[in-house]
């Protein structure tokens, strides 16, 4: 039997084989692919119940449970990989997946991205084998899966003169929160999520809560004009969130428009989250201390922005000067010292 649940807009199913009542999501809205699935599962629960079948589960089935499951706050990363992965994985049972299946997933892969990116795939690949093996029992063993060297890159940031070619070419609600990101210095996920709640125009503050910060705190973020005026501009669009696209939250923006507004501007090797990284690298430029750089920023370790250090040449040199060479005398003789001078 399909049924939906309240506030949920997937179809259910339930039925009863021998006593044995199975209740689960089928994962989609679609009304005939969720009886589709349901078929297939009470036929799965038939063989177990019935003929003593071990049971076995579908990629499918392992991706609704690691949803239904996870308190990821990337869950919508996962979401989209999901999604790529379909043709590939959708009704492959999960000891069926084997190395030479990973390998034609990552070939296919390499055709449209980078092998940074392949390795994202895989890697998510390898972590929901992983719990169908060791959490739920699922399968006995994880194929290998193979994974891509990647290369320390420098940390990319962009000029003013590239930021300004890059807004240029952005739509304008995409724009509206580039300029919010270089203003406050907030993930991706922190301002498409971004609600009304958490902000206050007149003291010129926003917020982040505890259960949406990447370090389980929460994170005071302090508006200037630029984000001021962001915000004024979307006042009355949503009632409850800020950042919205015809009317409608945005959930996602690192879309075809701002892959293609990267092309137009002529600015190569560079994602959404540097401009998070181009706002830390203006404040060091500009003298923000890196104590306060961390504090602004919401990052748990000091050590994530001594990465920033070498923006700022002139952090150190202040201390330098504390200690001074005097030189007495230049023969070498052994009563001619080099004395040091603290101030």
């Amino acid at each position: 039997m399909l049924f939906k649940r309240k506030k949920s807009d997937n179809w259910y199913f339930k039925f009863t084989v021998r006593g044995e009542t199975l209740y689960r999501s089928t994962g989609t809205g679609d009304k005939a692919q969720a009886q589709e699935i349901a078929d297939k599962a009470k036929a799965e629960a038939h063989n177990v119940i019935r003929l003593g079948h071990q049971p076995r589960y579908t990629w499918q089935q392992a991706v609704i449970r690691w949803l239904t499951e996870s308190e990821k706050k990337s869950i919508e990363t996962d979401k989209y990989h999901f999604k790529w992965l379909r043709p590939f994985l959708d009704d492959v049972y999960l000891d069926a997946i084997d190395p030479a299946l990973i390998d034609k997933i990552i070939t296919a892969k390499l055709k449209v991205a980078g092998k940074t990116r392949v390795n994202r795939t895989t890697e998510l690949i390898r972590a929901v084998l992983n719990k169908a093996q060791k959490e739920w029992g699922w399968i006995e063993s994880v194929p290998y899966i193979r994974r891509f060297k990647e290369k320390s890159q420098r940390l990319r940031w962009l000029t003013h003169s590239e930021a300004n070619r890059l807004l240029k070419e952005l739509p304008e609600h995409t724009k509206a929160m580039a300029i919010f990101t270089l203003a406050t210095g907030l993930r991706e996920s922190n301002v498409t999520g971004l609600e009304w709640s958490q902000v206050n125009l007149q003291s010129k503050i926003a917020w982040i809560h505890a259960d949406q910060s990447k370090t389980g705190k929460t994170i005071r973020i302090p508006l200037n004009e630029n984000a001021i005026t962001v915000l004024t501009e979307q006042l009355g669009k949503h009632p409850v969130r800020v950042f919205t696209f015809r009317g409608n939250p945005v959930t996602k923006v690192g879309t075809k428009w701002w892959r293609m507004a990267l092309e137009r501007a002529g600015i190569d090797n560079f994602t959404w989250h540097g401009l998070r990284h181009t706002w830390a690298s203006w404040h060091v430029q500009n003298g923000t201390p890196l104590n306060v750089l961390q504090e602004l920023g919401g990052w748990s370790s000091y050590d994530m922005v001594l990465r920033y250090a070498h923006l700022a040449p002139d952090h150190l040199s202040e201390f330098a000067s504390n200690i001074n060479l005097e030189i007495v005398a230049k023969s070498v003789a052994p009563d001619n010292v080099v004395k040091l001078k603290s101030r």
